[in-house]
């Protein structure tokens, strides 16, 4: 043994000198025989002194006296253990050792050699059979049945009732006892114990007779215990002559025989409430029988031994009986329940209260009798031995018949003890506190009392969990509907507590509860009950948002809305989604915090198709919307909920599906006034990652594409009139037709696999779709030949086939009246502008014979009249492919565009050839805008489609611009490559200002108030020859740029607008 062990006051002390006196006078009171010798008969005579000091010893609280009564038997066995091992005699050697390593040796040597009479018989004077059985199952167990065995053959000789007594005490607490950890006591007893039973057993091999009930087998020591005491039983029966110790028996054998043979070790622990019903009936008669017990046990401690009662009955033992076993203890309780059963049934009857003994038998057999009846035949239980069983549940059964009428002295649902039970659990964490969280989070009757209250609050970090935040909801729901006579005040002491729980869960913890509030009391969640949580409720979310509005989302502002949240969702997500979009930048940390929401998603039963988000969203926001920057934020908004993200799980709050059937579906198709709005929430819909439903499908099959699409076409089709007076309810611009062919093109594409899965219903639905577009544009019905597929061919009029080598397998002709003579380059400028695919196309099969002069001009002249009639009604998009047309015809030199010199006063001597095809381009854009400004097209075009033509002009010129400085960057590498000096800025330097001259020519021939994007398009072109110009080191660079300064001076003089002309001087003026 270690040096190091500690053993407490097994040291030398006080009561250890009042032990050993009381030892030695008995002693001395038994005159020629020592305690080594004395016998049962002669008990008697010692008793006395050693009770007394034991009396003394023992004085203090419970757990004082409990404790040194441990001290005690630990010492009286560990003595008359190195008594029996009569050991020889020591050498100096081993005395010196046992002194430096045994931990026993002082006391050992103080007290005089005891016998196992002496220490049984101190064993039934303290009660100490739990003590016994605590040591006992702390040995090896090779020991057990051996230390029980000379147990029993002591109790056998002259067996009295106080035998009787302790050998059941002794068994009862055997099958109580579970495997917990050791305390000090036990821990340094069973080393010791450990080498006088090894020394000993080394010299005794003879071991106590005792039952073996199946001789072909050799039963582990675990079981054996127990086949000790069916033994034990069996040998003692004749003895049992008090009625209460007959119900003590029956309560014993029936306990063994249904936890340690017919309950399985998976079975399940009783329901909690019956287990705590159990508790309170326990505890019931024990407060009985302590009542005058000098100490008293406090109730944890009661509350302990109750449960390891209870636990006893209706768990599976970690001891088992074996088949011989069984059948053995089966025949003793049905022979004893044939002759003891009148007797117990007069004992009952008789009886004014009920024994705790009663009340244990009646619920042992019980038990006993249901598992029994459930039995079925198998190799333990073979037919003809269920047979012997059946008859056993036959004698219960007559038994608890005719007992079932006599009343119980304790209530087993006394409300207060289970109260005080519950909460002591809770307090001490007991055997299945977390079950009785659940039982003390629910219970009506126990809530808003100041024990509860106080409970919780000791005890909060037990309750931090959605299920039992969830009961306490549902608790004070049940309280404020069920009983009117409670304290307003106390209930909400105890709702703020029961919040700040719930606001100190994990987010998404939060989010569970508000998921299950919504599942069991609907939109309104807690709304119905409000003053049991506040009477404030709407100056706190008032309040709530306005501190979010000053802070940045995190944790806190999360809880604080799912705080009021629990109480009302409707209200408080109805608050976030207007305060998200009427307050500036609200909208970003309103998101997150309602993604941080998952159950926001949730969907009432009798409104499946729209979720709770999306209705508030619609009942608050949708038709209220006073700015564009609310509309931004709302689509911001819906945009955010429609994506996965890391809180909710990579799962939308909103499914994009859905968003498009509450805020596009009714509006697109019908052209409300918000088709503008409708059309950036679609768009964003359509670029919400994970898009596929839960069909493995993209879930825009789910939102009626078809008729989607041709809703979509229609809007096309009505920007051949955008710059004509319109009758529709709404007003989009031509910044919106890049949009729509945007959304177009993505749902197209999207759509087509299921051309290959659903042929038929595909097949159909292109037909109708067709059918439904005769009437519009051939423009708009060409952008869906990804879709018509082979169904159906180009459809483009007839006059385009007059300037293009088209397949007749691919297009047809079709008579349109507004494209007669003459307009094959207009259906063919129109082409180009659908798409960078049809452009090219187009530009491949056109035909213009570069031989014949007259053609080349013929061709020249009338594109500049297509390029006017297609440019005011093109996008940003369609404008960019139209350049990239006029480029291509210009490098290919199929276009004649001719230079002038009217904006130079001398011939430059340049090499503008690098650049030739951008000057042209700017020429032919400035001879466009003097037909579109010339008397005959004056009225042609209205005052925002002059300007949306100029916005149009700037962005050719700024890209222009962009490839001019790109190329001078390119040409400048080549030179450096060939080491050569020479570089372009001359030429590019002349480029600006013929192209800022061509500007400023435009300004002067357009309506006033049309130009604000020129104006800014001539500041950027001074602004690139100014930091150009830097570069200029040639020698005549001052004479040239002093000249071309007094140019662009005399050129901007004839700008009428005054802020614009002094803005310009002033710019020149710098150069």
């Amino acid at each position: 043994m270690s040096n190091a062990m500690e053993f407490g006051s097994w040291n030398i002390c006080e009561q250890i000198v009042v032990l050993q006196g009381a030892l030695l006078l008995a002693e001395k009171i038994t005159l020629q025989k020592t305690l080594l010798e004395i016998k049962k008969a002669d008990w008697p005579l010692v008793e006395k002194p050693i009770t007394n000091a034991l009396k003394e010893i023992s004085s203090g609280t419970w757990s004082q006296s409990h404790e040194w009564r441990k001290k005690v038997v630990a010492i009286f066995w560990a003595k008359a253990l190195s008594s029996q091992a009569q050991l020889s005699l020591e050498d100096d050697l081993e005395i010196d050792r046992r002194w430096r390593e045994d931990i026993f040796f002082p006391v050992e040597n103080m007290i005089p050699k005891i016998n196992r009479t002496v220490f049984f018989e101190v064993l039934k004077v303290t009660k100490a059979a739990d003590v016994f059985a605590e040591l006992l199952l702390a040995l090896p167990t090779d020991f057990w049945v051996e230390e029980v065995s000379l147990m029993l053959n002591h109790i056998c000789d002259e067996t009295s009732i106080e035998d009787v007594t302790f050998f059941l005490d002794v068994w009862w607490e055997i099958m109580k006892n579970s495997k917990n950890g050791k305390d000090e006591i036990v821990e340094a007893f069973s080393a010791v114990a450990c080498q006088y039973l090894t020394k000993a057993n080394d010299e005794v091999c003879q071991s106590s007779k005792r039952f073996k009930p199946d001789p072909e087998q050799c039963l582990p020591p675990p079981e054996n215990i127990l086949a000790v005491f069916l033994e034990g039983l069996h040998r003692i029966r004749l003895s049992i002559e008090n009625s209460k110790l007959k119900c003590y028996t029956i309560a014993n054998l029936a306990d063994m025989l249904c936890s340690s043979a017919f309950l399985e070790k998976e079975s399940g622990d009783l329901p909690i409430r019956l287990y705590l019903e159990k508790l309170v009936a326990v505890l019931c008669f024990c407060k009985t029988k302590v009542k005058d017990d000098n100490p008293q046990k406090s109730l944890p401690e009661m509350i302990r031994e109750a449960e390891k009662i209870v636990q006893s009955g209706s768990t599976a033992s970690r001891f088992r009986l074996l088949r011989g076993a069984q059948h053995f203890g089966l025949n003793i309780l049905k022979d004893l329940l044939l002759h003891w059963g009148e007797e117990l049934h007069n004992y009952m009857n008789n009886s004014d209260k009920m024994s705790y003994e009663c009340f244990r038998m009646n619920g042992s057999l019980a038990s006993l009798q249901k598992n029994l009846l459930a039995l079925k035949p198998s190799e333990t239980f073979p037919e003809e031995q269920r047979a012997n069983a059946l008859d056993v549940a036959n004698c219960i059964s007559s038994l608890l018949e005719k007992t079932a009428n006599i009343s119980i002295t304790c209530k087993m649902n006394d409300v207060d003890m289970m109260a005080a039970v519950a909460k002591n659990i809770i307090d001490y964490k007991m055997l299945r506190y977390k079950e009785v969280c659940s039982e003390f989070a629910s219970e009506i009757t126990w809530a808003f009392t100041g024990d509860w209250l106080n409970c919780l609050k000791t005890n909060k970090e037990l309750f931090l969990e959605p299920d039992l935040i969830l009961k306490l909801l549902e608790t004070i729901d049940k309280a404020t509907s069920e009983q009117n006579n409670l304290n307003l005040l106390e209930i909400q002491k105890s709702t703020a507590l029961i919040l700040d729980m719930f606001c100190e869960l994990s987010v998404p913890q939060m989010d569970d509860v508000l998921m299950r509030v919504l599942n069991t009391w609907g939109e309104k969640g807690l709304s119905h009950c409000m003053s049991a949580f506040t009477d404030n409720f709407q100056e706190e979310l008032n309040m709530t948002f306005n501190q979010i509005s000053q802070n940045v989302t995190d944790y806190n502002t999360v809880s604080k809305v799912a705080r009021l949240a629990v109480l009302y969702p409707e209200h408080v997500i109805s608050k976030a989604c207007h305060f998200a979009v009427s307050n500036l930048g609200a909208h970003v940390f309103l998101a997150k915090i309602l993604t941080s929401l998952t159950a926001l998603s949730f969907r009432c039963s009798n409104n499946a198709g729209t979720s709770l988000l999306s209705r508030c969203l619609m009942e608050t926001c949708w038709g209220k919307l006073s700015s564009d920057k609310e509309e931004l934020q709302f689509v911001y908004l819906l945009s955010y909920v429609m994506s996965p993200s890391e809180t909710t799980g990579n799962i939308s709050l909103l499914q994009p599906a859905e968003v498009v059937k509450t805020f596009v579906l009714p509006y697109i198709l019908d052209e409300c006034v918000h088709v503008e709005l409708c059309l950036n929430i679609l768009h964003k819909a359509l670029n919400v990652e994970n898009p596929l439903d839960v069909s493995g499908k993209h879930w825009v099959l789910s939102c009626s594409p078809f008729p989607l699409i041709m809703s979509l076409c229609k809007l096309l089709n009505s920007f051949s009139r955008c710059w004509q007076q319109s009758d529709k309810p709404y007003c989009l611009t031509l910044g919106s037709k890049e949009l729509i062919i945007e959304i177009l093109t993505q749902i197209c594409t999207l759509i087509l696999p299921e051309a290959e899965t659903g042929v038929e219903t595909w097949g159909k639905s292109l037909f109708w779709l067709h059918r439904k577009m005769e009437h519009l544009d051939w423009v708009v019905r060409l952008r869906l030949k990804s879709v018509f597929g082979e169904h159906f061919k180009y459809e483009a009029p007839a006059s385009l086939f007059q300037v293009c080598k088209l397949s007749e397998n691919d297009w047809t002709a079709v008579d349109l009246p507004e494209y007669g003579p003459g307009t094959g380059l207009l259906a063919w400028m129109e082409c180009c502008c659908i798409s960078g695919e049809m452009k090219d196309l187009m530009l491949s099969l056109l035909r213009v014979n570069t031989e014949d002069p007259d053609e080349v001009n013929l061709f020249s002249k009338g594109f500049l009249v297509a390029m006017i009639q297609v440019l005011p009604w093109c996008s940003s998009t369609e404008c960019k492919l139209l350049s990239q047309v006029v480029m291509s015809l210009l490098r290919r030199q199929l276009l004649h565009v001719p230079y002038s010199l009217e904006y130079v006063q001398y011939m430059p001597l340049l090499n503008l050839r690098p650049f030739a095809y951008d000057l042209q381009f700017s020429v032919l854009l400035l001879r466009g805008f003097q037909l579109l400004c010339s008397s005959s097209c004056s009225n042609w075009l209205t005052f925002d489609g002059q300007k949306h033509t100029a916005r149009l002009y700037s962005i050719c010129i700024a890209d222009m611009l962009d490839a001019v400085k790109q190329q001078l960057a390119e040409y400048n590498l080549e030179m450096q490559k060939v080491e050569k000096e020479s570089d372009c800025v001359q030429e590019v330097l002349f480029i600006y200002s013929q192209v800022f001259c061509h500007v400023l020519h435009i300004i002067a021939m357009m309506p006033e108030n049309t130009c604000e994007p020129l104006f800014f398009l001539s500041l950027e072109i001074l602004s690139l020859y100014e930091g150009l110009r830097a570069n200029d080191t040639s020698t005549n660079s001052s004479l040239r740029q002093a000249n071309e300064r007094h140019f662009l001076r005399s050129i901007t003089e004839n700008v009428s607008n005054e802020h614009h002309r002094a803005t310009l001087m002033q710019k020149i003026n710098k150069l």
